[in-house]
């Protein structure tokens, strides 16, 4: 695939899911419910989730990498 037409399928999608999106926090019938909740609130929840568990895979990639890489050698000066 070259670089434009993957540029303009990404730009596509991007506008697909902010349309999608608005529409989700907006536009959604109210009297939708799944699990107790209405659209709108899970369109706030699902993203706050995903970032949230983002930032925590990142601290918990650090804290692997912290804790698996050996202590650096000594160096005797004389």
């Amino acid at each position: 695939m070259r670089d434009r037409s993957l540029g303009a399928l990404l730009l596509a999608i991007a506008l697909v899911a902010m349309v999608g999106y608005f529409w989700l926090l907006f536009l959604a019938p109210e009297d939708a419910v799944f699990l107790g909740k209405t659209v709108n609130e899970w369109a706030i929840i699902i993203p706050v989730i995903i970032i949230v568990y983002a930032v925590l895979v990142i601290v918990a990639w650090i804290g692997w990498a912290l804790a698996s890489t050996p202590p650096p050698l000594q160096i005797n000066i004389k």
